[in-house]
């Protein structure tokens, strides 16, 4: 059996000031990863070794965060790890820079690979997720196409926007809509499919047929209330949707708890992310933490609390990190004060004394400004 796994980053929410130059992807994550890390993740960890990155926009920061493409390879030799883009879709406009626009545009690599069963995953949804029992039960069911969706209770304030699945009492999907937070309890689809290699290839030739602007979501939900079985699998576990600036900042600081971070950070599930070269992290005598992700490379002089500080992050003798993220590279200098903050890579709080918002309310600081 193999499997050709896609990693779909078209459709993904933008994380606002965050993601103006950036993929919503790569942006950084507890302090070492990026957000598609955990798909990625659970690729590899579920066997599959044939993997495709459908790129919706910047390009080059996905590029950049593979660096060699075979962190998340576990066969190098007969494996595939691929970056697909449809440039002309992008050229034309984001109406038409479709994920399926994509597939069809490197139709060279279902070709290539080979594949029995074809996965597509966003990489917004942040969990740990086994996708063998679901090709299992795909196969069992001898279904054409597998939805994954949870059951959730808090759909009226969260996931907002996310797809809702009605199912009959054989689990098929009935009706498809949007969620607008009017019910606590809801079935959100995870935007996880498992397809047969046919139905796969119909279905992208027919999106095309029907409308230029389908999404594989579009055409899936089309002929699921029209002609074709769609079976749901019903995870159950840690999941979190990391689908704005707010929501980015709040799931990153609750995983600071020991008893949901272990949620995600299963025993025998390990999260891969790109390598650096960097040394451990340095505490000078005059360093205090307390409640920290602390990544290789840094150089921690001052006091840090409830924060994550991402790799070669200097904060100087005096200064204080309270309820703030530091991405890569920046620089915290003596006695400056920086509270409820994203302090983007490579920038400098040098001038402001303070710089402190409010949990509703993120300071953000560019990348590579000086403030």
């Amino acid at each position: 059996m193999k499997v050709l796994a896609y990693l779909n980053l078209h459709n993904a929410p933008r994380l606002g000031a965050l993601t103006t130059n950036r993929s919503t992807a790569v942006v950084s994550f507890l302090g070492r990863y990026a957000i598609m890390d955990f798909m990625l993740s659970n690729f590899s960890n579920s066997g599959f070794d044939r993997i495709a990155t459908l790129v919706d926009t910047h390009p080059h920061s996905v590029l950049k965060h593979f660096g060699s493409r075979n962190t998340f390879n576990i066969n190098t030799k007969l494996g595939l790890e691929i970056i697909a883009y449809n440039e002309g879709g992008s050229k034309a406009g984001p109406r038409y820079n479709t994920d399926v626009a994509n597939i069809k545009f490197n139709d060279w690599i279902l070709e290539q690979a080979d594949p029995n069963y074809i996965v597509v995953a966003p990489s917004y949804f942040v969990l740990p997720l086994d996708f063998r029992p679901i090709i299992k039960q795909h196969i069992a069911k001898k279904s054409k196409v597998t939805a994954v969706y949870q059951r959730v209770k808090n759909a009226r304030n969260e996931f907002i926007g996310r797809t809702i699945y009605d199912l009959n009492s054989d689990g098929h999907i009935i009706n498809i809509s949007r969620n607008k937070g009017e019910k606590d309890e809801r079935n959100i689809g995870l935007e996880i499919y498992i397809f047969n290699r046919d139905t796969f290839k119909f279905l992208i030739e027919d999106a095309q047929n029907i409308s230029s602007f389908y999404s594989l979501s579009d055409i899936v939900a089309y002929h699921a209330l029209k002609d074709i079985r769609v079976d749901t699998y019903e995870y159950v576990g840690y999941l979190r949707c990391i689908d704005s600036y707010q929501h980015y900042y709040d799931y990153s600081f609750e995983l600071l708890n020991y008893q949901i971070r272990r949620q995600l950070f299963l025993h025998n599930w390990p999260i891969y992310t790109v390598t650096h070269d960097t040394p451990p992290a340095k505490y000078e005598a005059t360093a205090s933490v307390n409640n920290a992700f602390i990544a290789n490379g840094s150089l921690i002089s001052g006091t840090i609390k409830n924060a994550i500080i991402s790799r070669n992050v200097k904060v100087e003798e005096g200064a204080v990190v309270e309820n703030a993220i530091i991405f890569t590279s920046s620089i915290v200098r003596r006695n400056k004060v920086i509270s409820y903050a994203i302090i983007d890579k490579k920038a400098e709080v040098a001038v402001a004394a303070e710089l402190e918002g409010s949990p509703e309310d993120i300071v953000y600081v560019r990348k590579g400004d000086r403030v």
